[in-house]
């Protein structure tokens, strides 16, 4: 995902095959998943370590072999838990791509889990029997990446439903009561607002200015923003610049005193501390790291075939 927008505008796969299958590895210490939305629906399996994600307003603990599913619009983000390192997997996916027939899964469970008025039993574990047949499932689809069959896309769309259909025959979900209207409004204002401030986080911003924004006033803005994205809206602004400024570094020719102006900061020692405190390095390792890791990755390489994320890319 690009770090310059907190909601994804990015292509998942094509027109055709509209699916996006992802690996993401993580040091202890470093960033795991902003919070973003997408209107695809999303499968994350956690491969090794641990880490807690955060849909909506549910925060969901997640250990190796255990999966979660995230729905199309949610926001959602996940973090370090316990200190652990992590690396999951995802594949992401434009749900009406699955649900275009009308056919007795489609209408019954897919459409109605779309919309929002089913609830599934998360996170996914090999300790259910829904969970286990879902994790099998996962297992196969991204068994599938690298693939070389024809039929390729129709085996994974099959799947896909075959994954739907065990979660709905074996019970491990429930109707949803409908959100109440404020957290709605609630929800969609904080999505507002982040998108105000991807827009302008090289600019300053007060507190005041976003609470404007939401529709709120400066306390309860300050409090909500805090809930759901686990940081003050001025740490938040902060935090984005400086991966703003990794990703440039890692992807542009700027020296660091450039990629630092450009995201915002002109205070360069404030922005080098503040660098090392979330890299665990300063601005120049980091772009040299970055680079070295960008060389070694080749078209020969073995992991050539796979979507290849740098710590300072997202979901």
């Amino acid at each position: 995902m690009d770090l310059r927008h907190l909601r994804e505008d990015r292509s998942h796969g094509t027109k055709h095959f509209p699916v996006g299958v992802y690996f993401m590895e993580r040091q202890s210490g470093q960033p795991l998943l902003e919070n973003h939305w997408h209107q695809e629906a999303e499968f994350l399996l956690v491969e090794e370590g641990q880490a807690l994600f955060r849909i909506g307003s549910e925060e969901i603990e997640l250990h190796a072999g255990e999966a979660v599913f995230v729905p199309g619009g949610e926001l959602h983000g996940a973090y370090e838990l316990g200190g652990s390192e992590c690396s999951y997997k995802a594949i992401v996916f434009d749900a009406d791509w699955l649900v275009d027939a009308r056919d007795a899964i489609a209408a019954s469970f897919l459409q109605p889990l779309r919309r929002g008025r089913i609830a599934l039993q998360m996170p996914f574990s090999p300790k259910t029997k829904g969970g286990a047949m879902v994790l099998d499932r996962l297992g196969r689809l991204y068994g599938m990446e690298s693939v070389a069959d024809p039929a390729r896309e129709a085996r994974f769309k099959g799947e896909l439903i075959l994954l739907f259909a065990d979660i709905w025959s074996s019970g491990e979900w429930s109707e949803r009561q409908a959100d109440m209207p404020a957290d709605t409004r609630t929800v969609e204002r904080l999505k507002e607002t982040l998108a105000y401030i991807e827009t302008r986080f090289s600019q300053k911003l007060t507190v005041g200015e976003l609470a404007v924004v939401a529709g709120m006033s400066e306390g309860h803005f300050s409090r909500t923003f805090k809930s759901y994205m686990r940081k003050t809206p001025i740490d938040y602004i902060n935090h984005l610049r400086l991966r703003h400024a990794a990703l440039r570094l890692a992807e542009s020719g700027m020296n660091v005193g450039e990629a630092a102006i450009e995201a915002g900061f002109d205070n360069f020692s404030y922005f080098s501390k503040m660098f090392r405190t979330l890299f665990q390095c300063s601005p120049s390792e980091y772009r040299r790291q970055a680079r070295n890791i960008a060389q070694a990755k080749t078209p020969s390489s073995p992991d050539g075939g796979k979507a290849f994320v740098s710590i300072a890319a997202m979901d």
